[in-house]
């Protein structure tokens, strides 16, 4: 990895974390902790489309431990530290499907929700009866929609400062 990937990666990291201080002020009615809305989650998956797959998971590890360990005294600390690995693999599957489909790419905020309702699960966060709540499914299935389009349209603008810089 070159020095300035290492620096993308330190940036979107710290991005990750910045956006996420924002969002954990949001109350999330479908689950107890979170967010409304994880935007920071699609700065992983646009690491890993923009990046390649090993910064996308490196942003996905880092950015989520450093905000899990931020926010470790609070209610969301439990909800960041269940996701460090599913934001892990979210943002290497960014990397590896988002090089051959920008639409493929922005679709694996899906990886991402999906684990992290699985580790949630596992971890005693959300109970899986929570699952068949409408209002749950709803939910989940309005922030996918948003991270999509917030990734379709980042990406673009993105990519010509990367390929300048």
């Amino acid at each position: 990895m070159s020095t300035r990937q290492i620096a993308y990666v330190a940036v979107l990291a710290a991005l990750y974390i910045i956006i996420g201080q924002f969002t954990r002020f949001i109350p999330n009615p479908m689950v107890r902790g979170g967010s409304t809305i994880a935007l920071n989650m699609v700065v992983i998956v646009i690491a890993g489309i923009l990046l390649g797959p090993l910064q996308g998971a490196l942003v996905g590890l880092i950015g989520t431990g450093l905000n899990a360990f931020i926010t470790s005294g609070q209610a969301s600390g439990a909800y960041e530290l269940a996701a460090i690995i599913p934001h892990t693999i979210m943002g290497l599957t960014a990397g590896l499907v988002g090089r051959q489909s920008l639409v493929l790419g922005a679709l694996t905020i899906i990886v991402g929700h999906v684990l992290n309702v699985i580790a949630f699960i596992l971890g005693g966060l959300l109970p899986a009866t929570q699952l068949v709540a409408t209002i749950f499914a709803v939910g989940l299935l309005a922030e996918v929609i948003i991270d999509v389009i917030v990734i379709l349209i980042v990406v673009p603008l993105l990519r010509p400062a990367l390929r300048t810089s």
